[in-house]
């Protein structure tokens, strides 16, 4: 067996998160985030992980904007820096807001390639929140996603900082079986990726998105 090793050490740099809203007209303060990574591997050219995943929550905000649609509560899409270096972006997002983490309503994270979501899960604690996510789920059933329930959190890595921090995780499930063979290798590039999947993908996390953001519903425990 031969085995090649190719590395090297690269001085720190900066990075940053890139932050876009749709602001809601009732309860501005409250936030219903969505997103995805900015880094990439620096193998591949960072298609599946994660150029898709910014791809798809970037279109979902678009054509919730685009159809001049008003949400009580505001959509914030986070594109997270240097997640591949260690949840940096995340656990920076989590310590600049700390102080209104509590308005944080629910996140959702677009991190696992293009494949077609098949299934939803939610860690809700109030039944307020398992009727919204049950409703959430009939709408999704006629693009092929199937209702699922987690009682772990889930949603995406850079999710995990604020999800230790008590925010509420959604999960879109995608169909990942060949995300492995791509993930942080040469082969991650953007032939890889088939518009119809992504399209279901941005129609689901609109649904997800728009569906909690003109709501007033509450997904943590009812002492919350």
């Amino acid at each position: 067996m031969r085995v090649w090793v190719d590395s090297s050490i690269v001085p720190a740099a900066e990075s940053g998160n890139v932050v876009a809203e749709v602001v809601g007209w009732e309860s501005p303060e409250e936030i219903v985030i969505i997103g995805a990574h900015l880094d990439s591997w620096d193998l591949g050219t960072g298609a599946i992980d994660d150029g898709a995943g910014v791809g798809i929550t970037m279109a979902a905000l678009e054509l919730i904007k685009e159809a001049g649609l008003a949400p009580r509560r505001t959509i914030r899409l986070v594109l997270w820096g240097a997640e591949e270096v260690g949840l940096l972006g995340a656990s920076a997002y989590r310590d600049r807001h700390a102080a209104d983490l509590d308005q944080h309503v629910i996140g959702s994270e677009s991190d696992f390639g293009g494949g077609r979501v098949w299934k939803v899960t939610a860690a809700s604690q109030s039944e307020a929140g398992d009727a919204l996510f049950a409703h959430i789920a009939r709408l999704l059933a006629p693009i092929g996603i199937a209702p699922g329930r987690s009682d772990q959190p889930g949603g995406g890595p850079d999710m995990y900082p604020l999800i230790a921090a008590g925010v509420p995780s959604l999960r879109l499930h995608q169909d990942g079986r060949d995300y492995f063979d791509l993930h942080h290798t040469a082969d991650d590039t953007v032939d890889k990726l088939d518009a119809r999947s992504l399209d279901q993908n941005v129609a689901a996390f609109a649904v997800f998105a728009w569906l909690v953001a003109d709501s007033d519903v509450s997904f943590r425990a009812e002492s919350e």
